[in-house]
C-alpha cells in the first residue's frame, strides 16, 4: 500500500512538473477523491495550478489536470451509456464495474459509474471511449449495450444523510467526533495520523477550526460536510447541521 501511494505521488509529481517545463496543460487521468490532496501538494511543489473534473457535481473519481498560471484547464472526459433489456434483468452496480475490469481496464482511465434499474453511465477517457462500444458487452450474465453520449446527462447529484447536532465549538475533532459517533480521543488519533482531509488539503490539526460548507474526507470512511452552524445555546454549545456520506460497515 506505501509502495502504491509512492508511485501515485511520483506520477502527480511528473505530470505537474512537465505542465511547469513546457509551460501547457497537463491532463492527467482519474484519481479518487482521497488523492485530491495529493495532486493539490503536487501542483504546489512545480508551481502550477491542479484542476479536477468529475463529469459531475459530487463525483467521486476526478479528472486532475495541471495547469501553469494563467492558462486554463483542459479536460477530456467522456460519457457513456450502458443499456440493458429491463424485461429480463438489470445488473447490480457490483456486477457492472467487475465486468469492466475483467477488460484488462485500468481504474485510472474511468471516472464515476453511475447505474438506476434502467441503464447506466460511466464517464471516462476518450481511448476507454472508442474501445468499450465494441468491446463491453456483458455484465452480471446481462447483455449490455455501450452507446457515446454527445450531451452530458442529468445525474441527481449525490444526497448524504443528514445529522443535527450541537457542539462545544468548530474544531475538527468536535465535527468528526460527532458525525462518526466516536471519541474525541479517537478521531483526534485520525487526524494525527494524516487520515483527514479539509477540502481536499491534508489536515493534521486537531483544533482547525471549521466553517459552513467545508468537506472532510476521512480514509475508510467517506466524507462529511458541515452545511450550517447556528447560534450558541444557553449551554454555550453550537447548533450544527451535517451531511454525511460515510461507507457501510
Amino acid at each position: 500500500m506505501k509502495a502504491e501511494t509512492e508511485r501515485q505521488e511520483q506520477l502527480l509529481l511528473d505530470w505537474a512538473l512537465r505542465a511547469a517545463k513546457t509551460g501547457r496543460c497537463v491532463t492527467g487521468r482519474f484519481i479518487p477523491e482521497a488523492d485530491i490532496g495529493q495532486a493539490v501538494h503536487a501542483a504546489r511543489q512545480a508551481g502550477v495550478e491542479a484542476a479536477f473534473d468529475g463529469g459531475r457535481p459530487g463525483a467521486e473519481r476526478v479528472q486532475v489536470c495541471f495547469v501553469p498560471p494563467g492558462d486554463e484547464p483542459e479536460f477530456t472526459g467522456q460519457w457513456l451509456e450502458i443499456r440493458w433489456n429491463r424485461r429480463f434483468a438489470a445488473p447490480e452496480h457490483r456486477a457492472l464495474l467487475g465486468s469492466l475490469m475483467a477488460l484488462g481496464i485500468d481504474r485510472s482511465y474511468a471516472g464515476d459509474l453511475i447505474a438506476d434499474e434502467a441503464h447506466a453511465w460511466l464517464y471516462c477517457l476518450p481511448s476507454l471511449a472508442v474501445r468499450l462500444p465494441d468491446e463491453w458487452r456483458e455484465a452480471g450474465r446481462v447483455a449490455i449495450e455501450v452507446f457515446p453520449v454527445e450531451i452530458s446527462p442529468e445525474i441527481e447529484p449525490p444526497r448524504g444523510i443528514p445529522l443535527r447536532d450541537t457542539v462545544p465549538s468548530l474544531r475538527l475533532d468536535a465535527i468528526l467526533a460527532s458525525a462518526l459517533r466516536e471519541s474525541r480521543a479517537n478521531v483526534a488519533e485520525r487526524i494525527r495520523r494524516g487520515d483527514v482531509q479539509v477540502n481536499h488539503r491534508a489536515e493534521e490539526r486537531i483544533d482547525h477550526l471549521l466553517a459552513e460548507n467545508d468537506l472532510l474526507s476521512i480514509k475508510g470512511k467517506g466524507r462529511v460536510r458541515l452545511c450550517s452552524v447556528g447560534e450558541p445555546n444557553r449551554k454555550g454549545r453550537l447548533p450544527v447541521e451535517l451531511e454525511l456520506f460515510l461507507k457501510s460497515r
